[in-house]
This record gives C-alpha cells, structure tokens and sequence, in this order.
C-alpha cells in the first residue's frame, strides 16, 4: 500500500517516463495507458501470478509512486520474494515503533 505521506507521489504520466518503463530500444517512454493496465489488471510474474502496480485515488486524479513503481518491478523481478518484505521506510518505522514501546515498558 502507498504510503501518501512518506512516498514520491507521481501521475501515470510522469511514471510512464521513468527507466523501466521505457522502451529498451529507442528509449522513449510508455504510453500512459500501459500504466494504467498494469495498475488495473497488472502484469505477469514468471511463475503466472498477476501482479498490480499500486495506485490511489487523489482529488487530482489516480497517482503512483516512485517507490510504488519500484515494489512492482521487483515483484515481476523476482516472484519467490516475499511480498509482505517491507520497504526501508516501512522497516525504520517498525523499529521506531518498537523502540518507543520497549522505552515505554521499561526494557531500555
């Protein structure tokens, strides 16, 4: 899930320009509707499994985010790791918040 405040929040446009989604070839970018399919049907991991491009719903208009768009193509990547891996961000607050109740509990 996008965290909305911590994540880099980009249009599908703009995330049809980053590097993965660019053509190996001639270098130009996605077309934003590809985007758009990945976010709603998703794309095919090796080992068959669907997988979805995060997205969410902003008064602007549906949005990804950088680290969203990173997450995806790992998934693609490597379909055996583990989904539920959480990432740096999401890591460093679970140690935060276990430190605050190790603190609270006394054990520090």
């Amino acid at each position: 899930m996008i965290d909305v405040l911590n994540e880099d929040l980009i249009d599908l446009r703009e995330a049809a320009g980053l590097p993965p989604f660019r053509n190996r070839r001639t270098r130009k970018p996605a077309h934003s509707a590809s985007i758009y399919r990945y976010a709603q049907t998703g794309a095919k991991a090796s080992n068959g499994e669907k997988i979805r491009l995060e997205t969410v719903k902003v008064p602007a208009g549906l949005v990804t985010s950088r680290q969203a768009v990173e997450r995806f193509i790992r998934a693609l990547t490597d379909p055996d790791a583990d989904p539920s891996e959480p990432t740096p961000l999401q890591r460093r607050k679970q140690i935060d918040a276990a430190r605050t109740r190790m603190a609270a509990a006394g054990c520090v």
